[in-house]
């Protein structure tokens, strides 16, 4: 099959079949580069055809993608030829590989180590030719170029753009599972790494509104003290993001102990996988949500720890008026019950003297 495939890239490249050609005309080459944290992408509009464009994400490999305004190349294998530009004393291509194409807006996406080598091709001044039967036109082959003309300059902007990626995208930090250790409740270095990867994104993306911590134990001990230890969990990572800038109004922190385990606590294995805190980012503002664990912000449970207290205060003092109350009308009752002995007392006395 390589070998068909090579025998038509030869023909077309010597002409031998009129091609549909799609290149942009030498006066009107323009590569662009947009660049952020969490995205470079390096394009090269092609008239007539799309986009050439090669892009690496936060978190992700270089890839290369060819878009088209519809779908113009069949399904199947496309040849990629390198050649030298036409200016060059250099004539002949060769061919670098053959790809997948798929009858689509964006026939032909290649993977990182491909899309390196095609980056160096044009980087030596190189042209690219991606060569497929169209998708109408009977046997008539499609050949679309990409130009190397302009690109050097935007080339290495598109590579400094990669030196200021962030680690991870949102997918891959959108949910983390913190492990801990038996009793352990204090954060690990490989817990902090972590967080840290977290934090990072998480000041580079306004989308982020939210970040919610989830304390879990296993079933080892006593239910209250593992609720207890849920709870101490959450809050030393809810105290590690504050402490490195993350709005504590944008926290929240829940702590369930022992109740929802995510394998069997009858395995060591199983008990070390449910030991854990998960930090979870959501791109909607935080919902305090209150329930019988005391689901909600530490800001919150701040306030109604002082509410409880100032509560408890009050009926502390009402409860001492009540003793005070109840110790007076005693002594008023005691007086009261002496004064009635003494009166008795006396009278006793008094007929006794009579008699």
């Amino acid at each position: 099959m390589n070998i068909i495939i090579g025998f038509i890239a030869a023909l077309l490249a010597s002409g031998t079949f009129a091609s549909i050609n799609y290149a942009t005309r030498t006066d009107a080459v323009a590569w662009q580069v947009d660049s952020s944290k969490f995205m470079c992408r390096l394009s090269h509009p092609i008239e007539g055809f799309g986009d050439a464009v090669f892009e690496r994400e936060a978190g992700r490999a270089t890839q290369f993608q060819l878009k088209s305004s519809m779908a113009r190349m069949k399904t199947g294998r496309a040849v990629l030829v390198v050649r030298p530009p036409p200016w060059s004393s250099q004539r002949s291509g060769n061919q670098l590989a053959t790809v997948n194409v798929k009858e689509s807006r964006q026939p032909i996406t290649i993977g990182r180590k491909l899309s390196e080598r095609m980056l160096a091709e044009l980087e030596r001044g190189l042209l690219l030719d991606f060569q497929r039967q169209a998708l109408y036109g009977g046997s008539q082959p499609i050949k679309v170029t990409v130009s190397s003309i302009g690109f050097r300059e935007s080339y290495q902007e598109y590579l400094q753009c990669q030196g200021s990626l962030l680690a991870v995208n949102y997918d891959q930090i959108e949910r983390s599972t913190l492990l801990y250790d038996n009793e352990e409740e204090d954060l690990k270095k490989a817990v902090k790494r972590r967080l840290d990867t977290v934090i990072a994104y998480v000041r580079e993306d306004a989308n982020v509104k939210a970040i919610y911590l989830d304390g879990h134990t296993d079933s080892e001990g006593i239910r209250g003290e593992n609720l207890l230890k849920s709870q101490r969990r959450a809050e030393r990572v809810f105290d590690y993001l504050v402490e490195n800038g993350i709005p504590s109004d944008s926290i929240v922190i829940r702590w369930h102990g022992e109740r929802y385990p995510v394998q069997s606590n009858r395995t060591k294995k199983g008990k070390a996988k449910n030991r854990r805190v998960t930090v979870r980012l959501s791109k909607e503002p935080p919902q305090f949500v209150a329930s019988e664990e005391t689901n909600t912000s530490k800001e919150a449970m701040m306030k109604k720890e002082a509410m409880m207290k100032k509560e408890a205060m009050m009926q502390k003092d009402k409860e001492g008026v009540m003793m005070a109350d109840k110790e007076s009308m005693t002594k008023e009752a005691m007086l009261k019950e002496s004064a009635e002995a003494t009166e008795t007392i006396g009278n006793g006395n008094k007929d006794n003297l009579l008699k």
